[in-house]
Formats: C-alpha cells, sequence, structure tokens
C-alpha cells in the first residue's frame, strides 16, 4: 500500500501545467537544490514537521552561503540529527527552530510548543550574526490576519524573484469540524503573467516531511474569500482534506 502512495505521489507531483513561469530558490531545480527530509514517524519525531521544515531550509543556507561556516556546524542530516534530539517531540514554529540554530535564542510563542533540551544550545551561526536582531535581515513572516490572497501571493512571488526559499504553515479543515496545521517548505513559485504584464500565482512546488516521499510535489493554488488555498482534490493525501488554507508564510533570503 505505501508502495502505491509513493508512486501514486511521484505521479501526480511531477509536472507543472503548462504556460506558467517558475521562479526558484537559489540553486534549486525541480531535480536538484532542494531538501525534503522526512519524519521517521517512530514516536520521536511525529510531532516534528516544524523542526524537519527548519532543517530543509537551514541546509539549504549553509550549503550556498559563500562565508566559510563556523567549525563544527553540523550539516545536511546532521542538522535534522541536531534537532531531534534537543526538542521533545512536539508541536513549534519553524522561525524559532531557525533563530535557535543561528543565535542560540528560543522564544516558543505556544503552551505547546517543543521543550528545548539543555544538552544542545543551539547558536551554530552565532559568529556569522552576532545579534539575533539580525535574524531580521534574513528572516521574514506574515502570520494571521495579515495573510490573505493578496499578500500572501505578492510575499511568494517577491522572494521567489530574490532567490529566497520559503516554508508555509497551512490548516486543514476536516469534514468532522476538526483542524489541523502543518508546516511545508516552498523551494518555487509558479506564476501566470497576465497581458497587461501582471503576475499572478498559480501554484508552488513542495517538500513534505509527512508524505514518506523524496522529492517536490506541485500543488496548484486558488483564491475563496480572499484566503489562499491548496486546489489539488485528486492528490492522495491533500485531496482527503476540504479546505486546506495558508496562514503564515516566512522568507528565508541568503544574503541579508
Amino acid at each position: 500500500m505505501r508502495r502505491l502512495l509513493t508512486i501514486a505521489l511521484m505521479l501526480l507531483c511531477s509536472h507543472a501545467p503548462a504556460a506558467t513561469e517558475t521562479l526558484w530558490a537559489s540553486g534549486v531545480t525541480e531535480k536538484t537544490g532542494w531538501r525534503d527530509y522526512n519524519k521517521n514517524f517512530n514516536g520521536k519525531d511525529d510531532r516534528q514537521c516544524w523542526a524537519i521544515t527548519a532543517a530543509n531550509l537551514i541546509d539549504w543556507w549553509q550549503s550556498h552561503h559563500t562565508t566559510k561556516l563556523p567549525a563544527d556546524t553540523p550539516q545536511g542530516e546532521d542538522i535534522l540529527r541536531v534537532f531531534t534530539r534537543s526538542f521533545a517531540n512536539d508541536g513549534s514554529d519553524p522561525d524559532e527552530g531557525i533563530s535557535w540554530w543561528f543565535s542560540g535564542e528560543y522564544k516558543p510563542g505556544r503552551a505547546d510548543c517543543a521543550a528545548l533540551q539543555p544538552n544542545c544550545p543551539g547558536g551554530y551561526l552565532k559568529p556569522l550574526l552576532p545579534s539575533p536582531k539580525g535574524m531580521g535581515t534574513l528572516l521574514s513572516a506574515l502570520r494571521g490576519e495579515k495573510v490573505n490572497a493578496r499578500t500572501a501571493s505578492a510575499a511568494l512571488i517577491d522572494g521567489a524573484q530574490r532567490g529566497a526559499a520559503f516554508w508555509i504553515g497551512v490548516t486543514g479543515s476536516m469534514h468532522d469540524g476538526r483542524s489541523t496545521m502543518h508546516s511545508l517548505n516552498v523551494w518555487g513559485v509558479c506564476c501566470e503573467t497576465d497581458a497587461d504584464g501582471t503576475r499572478r500565482l498559480s501554484g508552488i512546488w513542495i517538500a513534505d516531511s509527512d508524505d514518506r516521499t523524496t522529492g517536490l510535489c506541485y500543488v496548484p493554488l486558488k483564491v475563496e474569500k480572499d484566503a489562499l488555498l491548496f486546489h489539488c482534490p485528486e492528490h492522495p493525501i491533500y485531496g482527503l482534506i476540504p479546505r486546506i488554507v495558508v496562514d503564515t508564510i516566512s522568507t528565508l533570503r541568503l544574503t541579508p
């Protein structure tokens, strides 16, 4: 069953619609440059989509940073291993994880956020960013009421034009009234150009820690009541959730 699901995902996620322009993060194409670590679902990372999403972005940032990284900075999959052993298997915020990696500061905003373990202080890139305030030049986010179809589209297109990578937070509404929250990476932004030269967002290329597949998936987007929604009813995972709304967009840039 898992193999069939994986094959179905790869077929569904392999092609974006024609007549679109794709803006990729720096060094990324459909086939290379992105990161897509996945959960093991072993009781240690089931609620760590935020940590995996952060690790993907950190790995990308470090691999493209032109200055030599501080000695002993974890790289590749070791980044995710540090997160897994440093944080409890609970929900948190990718921005907090990225800030912790860069500066050593971790300020969870919710009571159920992951608990930081004392044996791993973070701050691996602090020599490159002596002041935590410097994160504002690298990392920015739109959240909550500030996210609508217009602001979300503009943030994704503008950031992608500068070679940025993203994570997005989505809220899924189920038929039974339950809601789910999830973090995903965005490595490419697809847009269509109107006759007047205006670019309109049509879809995104994402990496999902929950899909048990290594590779990018193209997700069409639509506007509904001024909200930006996933629009892929045929997808074996997202198609089961009636309404998936983008409610957070965070941008990580390579240079200040």
